[in-house]
């Protein structure tokens, strides 16, 4: 009886040793992943005419990998044509979705902010990326490529330009965003006729097309020089969508608001232009927990506060400060009164800023 309770044990033991040698885990196998054609197919010539529009929709199947998974996550990947991807460029969010739009304004951002160079034609290798798992022990599969041509745009932008001088040395104004052609800055400016030169593949040039004014004083490409009369800092405006420019001569900057010690509704005394470091400067007494901003002329027509209005407002200023902005907190306690140097910086178009520090 015992030897044929061991015998039916050992048989048992085999069985199960069989079974379990018979046994495979599932394993993933690349089997494929394809980008169906582009439609609409390039050539893309970008344009911030009326507005963010579509370029293309992107469409691929769901990968193969052999096995049922659960979704994988994919992006597009772009890379200059001919490299073979060395350096791909993700051109999209990454999702288990299988269609992806591209807009105008994300694809044009994409490709300046990696080099490629506004108003000439881009060659670009376009494939789908897929990713199985996450973080460790992924299967990556790539599509098949699919060669197109885009031609990206630059943001509205001129170099303020007197006659015979250099324009990629002129002062500069820029839009408030890559869809608006409401361009502003801040410079000095001598006596002396002025072109709005614009950019070429992001180079200002003398002999890229200029705007002037026609006879009636509005903004026109070729048009007749435009005459400073005035030495002085001023705030350079020029619109291509509306044809018109304006030049605001700026006599000071100032300080209004309850953190000044005297006179919290006016702005004098009146900030100091340093044109060494195209700063506005003053040194002043501030009082703590109270606030202030900046504003021209003694006019709250100007005026600088900080916040974001986002790009495309017309009291864009820039990611730190726009017009008609909040007032700026002064650290401490209300009861302590410190002097601080306050500086206002407009040299960069569309970004400005500003500091206050104790000292």
């Amino acid at each position: 009886m015992k030897n044929i309770l061991k015998i039916t044990f050992f048989a048992f033991l085999l069985i199960s040793i069989g079974s379990c040698t018979n046994d495979k885990d599932p394993v993933v196998t690349a089997n494929g992943l394809n980008l169906k054609p582009i439609t609409p197919s390039s050539p893309f010539v970008l344009s911030p005419i009326n507005g963010d529009n579509d370029v293309t929709t992107l469409t691929w199947d769901a990968v193969d990998n052999g096995v049922p998974t659960s979704p994988s996550v994919y992006e597009i990947q772009i890379a200059k044509a001919g490299a073979n991807f060395a350096a791909p460029i993700v051109a999209s969010l990454s999702s288990t979705a299988t269609t992806f739009v591209w807009k105008e304004g994300y694809l044009n951002a994409l490709l300046l902010a990696n080099g490629f160079l506004p108003d000439l034609a881009a060659d670009l290798d376009v494939r789908v990326k897929s990713t199985l798992g996450i973080e460790f022990n992924t299967f990556v599969q790539y599509s098949n490529a699919i060669t197109i041509k885009v031609t990206p745009f630059s943001q509205a932008a001129f170099a303020f330009t007197k006659v015979g001088a250099d324009p990629a040395l002129a002062p500069k104004t820029l839009s408030s965003s890559f869809f608006t052609t409401d361009t502003e800055g801040y410079s000095w400016l001598e006596v002396g006729d002025y072109k709005f030169y614009t950019s070429v593949q992001n180079k200002f040039a003398s002999t890229n097309p200029f705007y002037g004014k026609d006879a009636s004083g509005a903004l026109a490409l070729n048009g007749t020089p435009i005459n400073i009369a005035t030495a002085g800092y001023y705030r350079i405006m020029a619109d291509t969508g509306a044809k018109t420019f304006s030049l605001t001569l700026i006599t000071a900057w100032g300080i209004i608001g309850d953190a000044k010690v005297f006179g919290a509704a006016n702005s004098l005394p009146p900030m100091t232009y340093d044109p060494a470091v195209k700063k506005w400067k003053i040194v002043i007494s501030l009082k703590g927990g109270k606030s202030f901003k900046f504003r021209a002329n003694s006019s709250d027509v100007i005026n600088l506060g900080i916040g974001d209005a986002g790009a495309g407002s017309a009291d864009y200023a820039g990611p730190t400060m726009k017009y008609n902005g909040a007032t700026i907190s002064v650290p401490g306690l209300s009861t302590s009164t410190l002097p601080y140097i306050v500086t206002l910086d407009l040299s960069n178009p569309r970004n400005y800023s500003y500091t206050f520090i104790k000292q």
